[in-house]
């Protein structure tokens, strides 16, 4: 029993030190550049919002935030990369459903784990839809539902390689609604090229990727996903006023930090994402192309990618698709 009780005490004692370090490390951090590691190359939407929120932060924080790009291996390069730094909280990754809802799933072997990050924040939220070139004979999802229903596996759709968020996404509207699609990948150049030049008909995407071609007129949305219409696209409906539920697919990036990384460290970095995000401008930025901030909390996150990660697994699951790096 004495031996139990100073084993006790201990344990206790060894608490409290990894608590008031921890604290003690918050309050110093950061006291050196901080690195946001984008799996993405320069120039990609990704590394431009990236490089928006790390000039926030940079406010937020009083240190400087920079972008490292590192690209390659279906965005696995700089994912593992940043699961292997030292998990001080001067090495962060920013995430997207890709990489930590369900590559683990499509791809035999991975250099990481989901469960290699912890989440800080969520940082916006994009809704999803599906696009037309204008000479398609469909002006709603529901009508295109109609349309490849008459002419099964007919129809061609763009993607940006197989089982990428635009392939799955297809994927999933398809299985949602017992329709088939010719998903063509464009691995090395832009598939709403193809989409404008009229060679496929349709696309699946964020709402984001197309926002100013729908809005010019050169392509037109079938329907958005989310609860109401969007408010720059009054005219277009929402997959659920059409019928077709269970649709709530949409894209996210968020910041993540290496596995082991102190509470009090991610709390004050999602406190600093929160004040980015409640910025007008930073809402006016999203609002224009289809998305939401958000700055949740570690724990809001964690919960969030979770969800997406139920949401996510079926889709590839029922898609049958398995790939190799």
């Amino acid at each position: 029993m004495e031996i139990s009780r100073r084993q006790a005490l201990g344990a206790g004692a060894g608490m409290l030190m990894t608590a008031v370090a921890g604290k003690a490390l918050a309050q110093d951090y950061p006291n050196k550049p901080v690195r946001i590691i984008v799996a993405n190359p320069p120039g990609s939407g990704l590394d431009a919002d990236t490089r928006f929120w790390a000039a926030g932060l940079t406010a937020a924080l009083g240190q400087s935030v920079f972008v490292e790009n590192r690209p390659g291996g279906a965005t696995t390069i700089g994912t593992a990369l940043a699961a292997k730094a030292s998990p001080d909280g001067y090495t962060l990754l920013m995430g997207i459903p890709s990489s930590l809802c369900y590559m683990s799933e499509l791809y035999t072997k991975l250099p990481y784990k989901p469960t290699d990050f912890d989440p800080i924040s969520q940082l916006t939220t994009l809704r999803a839809t599906v696009v037309a070139h204008p000479s398609l004979p469909a002006s709603t999802a529901s009508e295109l539902v109609a349309l490849a229903k008459s002419k099964p596996g007919a129809i061609n759709a763009g993607t940006v390689g197989v089982g990428t968020f635009q392939h799955l996404l297809g994927e999933w509207f398809g299985a949602l609604t017992g329709t088939t699609y010719k998903f063509v990948p464009y691995n090395t150049t832009s598939p709403y090229a193809a989409l404008l030049a009229g060679e496929t008909q349709v696309q699946f995407d964020a709402l984001a990727a197309s926002m100013s071609n729908v809005r010019a007129g050169k392509l037109k949305a079938l329907a958005v996903t989310g609860k109401t219409r969007h408010p720059l696209l009054p005219n277009v409906p929402t997959f659920e006023e059409l019928g077709i539920r269970d649709y709530d697919a949409s894209t996210w990036f968020g910041l993540l930090a290496p596995a082991g990384t102190p509470k009090p460290v991610l709390d004050k970095l999602a406190s600093a994402c929160a004040t980015v995000a409640r910025k007008p401008e930073v809402a006016q930025r999203y609002h224009e192309y289809g998305g939401e901030p958000v700055g949740s909390t570690p724990a809001e996150f964690a919960a969030y990618i979770r969800a997406e990660r139920d949401k996510w697994i079926p889709v590839v699951k029922r898609s049958g698709i398995k790939l190799e790096l």
